[in-house]
C-alpha cells in the first residue's frame, strides 16, 4: 500500500479533489444540472471529510503554522453553500480555484513538516472513513482491502 501515513492521504485526497472539481468545471457549460449535483457532492466531501480530517488530526500538531489553513475551511464551507444554494454558475470556477490553491498551499506550507508525525494515524482515519457516506466511491480507495478485517 503506498499510502504509508496521513500525509500520503491527504495528497491522494487532493488529488481527489482537483480531478472532481475540473470535471465539474467541465461539465459546467454542458449540464448545469448535473455540474451542480456533483458540485454539491464534492464540496460535501470536501467540507464534511477533508477539512474535518485536517482539522481533527493534522493541524493541532502544528497549531501556529495552521491556524489560517484551518480558518480557509469555513471560508471555503460559506462560499460553497452560497455556490450551491444560489446556483451562481458565474462563482463555481472561482471556487473551485480558491479550493484547488488552499490544497496547494497546504502542500508547501506545511504537509511535508506534518509528515513525520503522523504514521500513526493514518490507520485510525481510514478506519474512520468507513463511516462516511460515499468515501470509496468519491475517492476510488476500497477501504477493505487497505486494511482487510
Amino acid at each position: 500500500m503506498w499510502i504509508k501515513d496521513l500525509v500520503d492521504l491527504i495528497y491522494f485526497e487532493h488529488a481527489i479533489i482537483r480531478v472532481r472539481l475540473s470535471e465539474v468545471r467541465d461539465l459546467m457549460s454542458e449540464c448545469e444540472e448535473t455540474a451542480f449535483r456533483k458540485l454539491a457532492e464534492v464540496h460535501h466531501f470536501v467540507v464534511n471529510w477533508h477539512a474535518k480530517i485536517e482539522d481533527k488530526y493534522l493541524f493541532p500538531l502544528l497549531p501556529e503554522r495552521t491556524k489560517p489553513l484551518s480558518n480557509d475551511h469555513r471560508l471555503i464551507e460559506k462560499f460553497g453553500n452560497s455556490v450551491i444554494r444560489e446556483r451562481r454558475k458565474d462563482w463555481v470556477s472561482r471556487y473551485v480555484d480558491v479550493v484547488i490553491n488552499h490544497n496547494r498551499n497546504e502542500e508547501v506550507l506545511v504537509l511535508e513538516d506534518l509528515r513525520p508525525l503522523t504514521s500513526d494515524l493514518v490507520e485510525k482515519v481510514l478506519k474512520e472513513a468507513e463511516g462516511f457516506p460515499n468515501y470509496s466511491r468519491i475517492t476510488g480507495l476500497i477501504l477493505d482491502r487497505v486494511f482487510p478485517s
